[in-house]
């Protein structure tokens, strides 16, 4: 072969080759840029999006994860101020305890409600968990202000003739208030609490006493209701805790209800034979 011809025969071979290269990476380079979702154009069921719009840019707060992409997805959406939190209502109607409770409040007492007097009874309300929180003088409401007001004043409740002091310890439990206090001689030793005595019909015996035996996890099979703590006074009546809220009505089965952690404290200071005085009446919700 002659010697010049050579190097235009390589040339001649090696030109669809190159060609067929070229376009084979072309070919490679257009599918990987396929897999990047343009903005605006992700296709519906992507992982990152949702009926077709991409994650993180959803209308509300109940949308997809957002990706990692773009400092303006990190933070969830913010919530509506209607949906974080709704506006309660305020009532505007004269409870049955008004005067009472505006007394207890430190507000002007005329009897009459205010939306002064709505806040700040709401308030108190919602700090003491007395349901509905609507800022109404209901007798919750009132019992509650009474049991705060017990709780400080130890010196009112050993001047008051229905629980003299005895021997050891003397449960002391004031059914017109809703209101039980613990005495060991002549001192309150547990401070006043709030109780839920028996609704009309379940009501509880009134008198004097004496803890008769004591179960600290019992249970009602008549009621099927857990009963922590109990402490039986009156055959089946017991003082106990319980986890329903406090105030609610109508009232126990006749036991007396006790917050759980105030129902613990008792069990932690009474004794089989301690003294347990009842008095008064269940007042009507």
């Amino acid at each position: 072969m002659p010697a010049n011809t050579f190097p235009r025969s390589v040339r001649k071979a090696h030109t669809p080759a190159l060609a067929l290269l070229l376009l084979l990476g072309l070919a490679e380079a257009a599918p990987a840029r396929a897999l990047v979702p343009t903005p605006g154009n992700t296709a519906a069921g992507h992982p990152l999006s949702e009926a077709g719009r991409p994650a993180g840019q959803e209308s509300g707060p109940q949308g997809s994860a957002p990706p990692e992409s773009g400092p303006q997805e990190t933070e969830p959406p913010e919530a509506e101020p209607s949906e974080a939190e709704p506006q309660r209502e305020c009532t505007t109607g004269t409870g049955p305890r008004q005067r009472e409770v505006e007394g207890y409040l430190g507000l002007p007492v005329d009897g009459t409600q205010s939306p002064q007097d709505c806040a700040a009874i709401r308030d108190f309300q919602e700090r003491e968990g007395v349901l509905p929180a609507d800022g109404r003088a209901s007798p919750a409401t009132y019992r509650a202000l009474y049991a705060r007001w017990a709780a400080g004043h130890p010196e009112q409740l050993l001047a008051d003739g229905h629980c003299p002091s005895e021997r050891g310890r003397v449960a002391c439990l004031d059914l017109t208030h809703q209101v039980m206090w613990l005495l060991k001689g002549h001192k309150v030793v547990v401070q006043a609490v709030p109780l839920r005595s028996g609704a009309p019909g379940y009501e509880t015996r009134t008198g004097r006493f004496s803890i008769q035996r004591r179960v600290r996890d019992d249970y009602s099979t008549l009621y099927h209701q857990p009963m922590p703590f109990s402490q039986y006074f009156s055959g089946g009546q017991a003082l106990h805790g319980t986890r329903k809220n406090i105030y609610s009505p109508p009232g126990s089965h006749g036991c007396v209800n006790l917050r759980h952690d105030d129902a613990e404290r008792l069990w932690n200071w009474m004794r089989v034979g301690d003294t347990v005085r009842i008095w008064g009446r269940k007042p009507a919700e």
